[in-house]
């Protein structure tokens, strides 16, 4: 009975006591880390909420293991401070991108000490994340009197690691980035003392209801999706029709005579999944030294205006 109450009083909270929900305020902070991430790293990234809770600190060091890869923040204005984590999947991700990969490096432990050029490149990804806190917080309150966190020191153990008092509450924010195609997600833990998020409280208290804010930010999060989605364009020259006794003969070096109307009528084709769509028409020409084609028709309104519409509404 006694280790039932304990975990109930022990255990982690989905709310703060004497704070609101901080549900819009994690929600839109994955979204902004999203669109900093992809204009930062590569396009194509996905963040989203893993959860978030309550804890006290030294449970919260208690269960973390040695490495970590742990960068302290502090706040100067209100002597405040935090920490980022990522899980060595998600740094080794980071790293890969930011040294020329394409973000599939797998490290699942990061045992070695990390280089002088490791920590500077995971400064900066943590700098991306402290950031994405601080716009939130605006986004949510308008304002933010807490200011941005600084990162101050890296730390590879947990008990070296102190930013509040062992049995005071911190407040854990984990994010899952979704980076070259993996599904399963990498995560990072952003953690703040409940007493450095005190300045902000009354703001919160004040701030547009968490349902409207979370269904704006999801709205905003699938907009941007949609404007980052390659379309993959053709211009297509028509030929004349070849018999398949015609095409058995063609051989590599023979001359194919472009009749002149397919120079002057190049169509430029979108590849959908219900197949190629002709969304305009132009005619060829150069740049230069380079081959272009001058468009020389709007492009087909039944293929923009729904992409309009969706840009617009939201």
């Amino acid at each position: 009975m006694d280790s039932v109450l304990q975990k109930k009083v022990r255990g982690p909270k989905m709310r703060i006591a004497g704070f609101p929900s901080l549900d819009a305020l994690c929600h839109t902070f994955a979204g902004i880390c999203a669109t900093r991430a992809r204009a930062d790293l590569r396009p194509g990234i996905d963040v989203d909420i893993f959860g978030f809770e309550s804890v006290r600190h030294g449970d919260y060091l208690g269960k973390l293991k040695a490495p970590s890869a742990i960068y302290l923040l502090t706040y100067p204005r209100h002597n405040g401070m935090g920490l980022i984590k990522a899980h060595p999947r998600l740094l080794g991700k980071v790293l890969d991108i930011y040294l020329g990969g394409d973000g599939s490096f797998e490290e699942s432990n990061f045992a070695r000490s990390l280089t002088s050029i490791d920590l500077a490149i995971y400064g900066r990804f943590v700098d991306i994340v402290s950031v994405a806190f601080d716009e939130a917080i605006r986004e949510i309150c308008g304002t933010n009197e807490l200011g941005t966190g600084q990162r101050f020191r890296f730390e590879q153990q947990p008990g070296m690691v102190k930013i509040a008092p062992d049995r005071a509450e911190v407040f854990v924010i984990k994010l899952n980035f979704y980076i070259a195609g993996d599904a399963r997600g990498a995560g990072l833990d952003f953690v703040v003392p409940v007493s450095t998020l005190e300045p902000i409280k009354k703001l919160l208290v004040q701030s547009p209801s968490g349902s409207e804010i979370i269904n704006a930010a999801w709205a905003g999060h699938m907009l941007e999706s949609v404007l980052e989605t390659e379309l993959p364009m053709r211009g297509v020259i028509d030929l004349k029709s070849f018999t398949v006794a015609e095409l058995a003969r063609l051989k590599q070096g023979e001359l194919l005579e472009l009749p002149q109307e397919a120079i002057r009528k190049i169509e430029l084709r979108a590849g959908t999944n219900e197949g190629p769509v002709t969304v305009t028409t132009g005619r060829l020409g150069s740049i230069e030294r380079n081959k272009a084609v001058r468009l020389d028709a709007p492009p087909d309104e039944a293929f923009v205006a729904p992409l309009r519409r969706v840009i617009e509404q939201g």
